[in-house]
């Protein structure tokens, strides 16, 4: 629960549902704050025990991402980064604060098709999104899509070459970190298309 009654840019908080196969948001989840968030399964047949607490502390925002420009409630923020090399795009580079503690990068080749990266930090590398039973589709979810989209040209792991970079198998796991490409069996593309314009507005 919220501490105290300060407004400021919200989290969106992926919460998942006991079967893993539906998930929601929770919107107005705020920088700086302790959260504790239970499970309480309920059908027809009545409701369910309810699991452990579950803790979640978000982090202070960084004004350098997070600045809202009176009438210009941006949800992505212009800001030059330093990004892997591998894209098919070259237009205008945005980022925004994740709540999984990330960096989420984009370079436009317009505004419905884009380049995502990845990143620990603003002024670090910002690298390639990898995948381990696909060629990205679900890595919309990055730009708060729901829906899987359409991306670059899909070729196998061992036809890409050989990087650094983050990866997962599936919709709301946590990234890891290591090799994407060549022998990986995992694969990257060079754009996306989420159906989400970027930038947007509130």
């Amino acid at each position: 629960m919220r501490k105290d009654s300060q407004f400021r840019l919200g989290y969106l908080i992926p919460f998942i549902y006991v079967d893993d196969s539906f998930y929601s948001y929770l919107p107005l989840i705020f920088f700086h704050f302790s959260y504790e968030f239970k499970v309480t399964p309920k059908n027809e047949l009545g409701t369910g025990p309810s699991s452990d607490p579950v803790t979640f502390n978000t982090e202070s925002a960084d004004p350098r991402v997070s600045e809202q420009a009176s009438g210009k409630d941006a949800i992505w923020t212009q800001f030059p980064f330093k990004a892997d090399a591998y894209s098919e795009c070259s237009g205008k580079q945005y980022i925004k604060r994740t709540w999984y503690r990330k960096f989420v990068g984009i370079q436009l080749c317009n505004s419905l098709r884009y380049k995502i990266y990845l990143s620990d930090s603003l002024n670090g590398k910002f690298y390639n999104i990898g995948d381990q039973t696909g060629h990205g589709e679900d890595h919309c979810q990055f730009v708060d899509s729901f829906l899987d989209g359409r991306t670059g040209t899909q070729m196998l792991a061992d036809q890409l070459p050989s990087r650094p970079g983050f990866f997962r198998a599936l919709r709301q796991e946590p990234v890891m970190f290591g090799q994407i490409g060549g022998k990986s069996h995992v694969t990257y593309v060079g754009w996306y298309e989420c159906g989400t314009p970027i930038p947007g507005k509130w």
